[in-house]
């Protein structure tokens, strides 16, 4: 199995020189993928919105030190401070792009109704033809309704939106001129080129546990990006997923299922996810990493003979 990485993008995490030296710490070490998040603004208070994770991730994250550079809490939206840099995820997948050879670079996950599709389309077709087929593409509907309105996007009507911009994403790389007649975006005999070199275009996974979550991973996603699904009721959702996916004509099997955990994963739990129907994993890290390189370096060697070493085995 393969296992990739969460770590750049956020505080002191959100350097050029951070995600260049942790995505090559990275794939030196082994690891698969390499991930970022997303939040196009941040705000002070989301008193007309409701954090999806507020009663926590289903995981036990690791202990941190006082000292650590970033601390997350699952217990309430772990940016409390709105002025901490958030990097724009598809930037800083380009920049570690640059920085290797191998690793699959992601966004997890991207807030897609946010983004003119259209204009979307072009900057990840240039980037996957750029980086030899490498890009993935994790979105998401978003939880925040003030980010929505700071956008301009339309936040009641986000999934509705999502579904067809990724339709739009479709057409746009599979189609050598593409026509497209949707609600939000409509448009006729485009040439859109560089087309990603992958059959298909870019992998689009699909974050979230919701039913309209999993409905959409089943109708139209390449893979699923679960967080909050407790190793106990691993087996039961994805196979519910799967029964889904087939009942919508689409085979369940071809679907990457790729679970974020922590750094102090048991290789019990991995293991159970993996007879559960998880096909990969992504390491969350939760603010343990140093922005010393050489400490870097040293942590991902550990992680790669207590984690990459013993996934790849499974």
């Amino acid at each position: 199995m393969k296992i990739g990485v969460t770590c750049g993008g956020i505080g002191p995490y959100a350097s050029g020189a951070f995600v260049r030296a942790s995505a090559q710490a990275a794939e030196r070490a082994g690891f698969a993928h390499y991930w970022m998040p997303d939040h196009v603004v941040q705000l002070a208070a989301y008193p007309e919105s409701a954090y999806p994770y507020a009663e926590g991730s289903g995981q036990q994250a690791p202990a941190q030190s006082d000292h650590a550079p970033l601390h997350f809490d699952d217990d309430t939206y772990a940016m409390v401070d709105p002025r901490n840099p958030l990097i724009d995820p598809v930037i800083g997948m380009a920049w570690a792009a640059a920085a290797t050879s191998t690793l699959e670079v992601g966004s997890n996950v991207l807030v897609l109704p946010q983004r003119n599709p259209v204009v979307l389309a072009k900057t990840l077709a240039t980037l996957d033809s750029f980086a030899g087929g490498r890009v993935l593409l994790g979105v998401g509907v978003g939880w925040a309704k003030e980010e929505f309105d700071a956008t301009g996007a339309d936040f009641a009507r986000r999934g509705k939106a999502a579904d067809e911009a990724i339709a739009v994403l479709r057409a746009l790389w599979t189609q050598p001129v593409s026509s497209f007649a949707g609600e939000f975006s409509a448009f006729s005999d485009v040439y859109s080129y560089p087309k990603p070199p992958r059959a298909g275009g870019v992998p689009v996974l699909i974050g979230g546990e919701s039913r309209h979550a999993l409905r959409r991973v089943a109708r139209l996603g390449d893979g699923w990006l679960p967080y909050n699904l407790p190793v106990e009721r691993a087996a039961e959702v994805i196979a519910e997923l799967k029964t889904m996916t087939r009942e919508a004509g689409r085979d369940p099997e071809a679907l990457r299922i790729i679970k974020i955990v922590y750094s102090n994963a048991s290789l019990d739990d991995l293991k159970r996810y993996r007879d559960a129907g998880v096909t990969e994993f992504n390491v969350a890290s939760s603010g343990e990493l140093s922005t010393d390189e050489p400490t870097l370096r040293s942590q991902f060697d550990e992680w790669a003979d207590r984690l990459v070493g013993p996934v790849s085995e499974l």
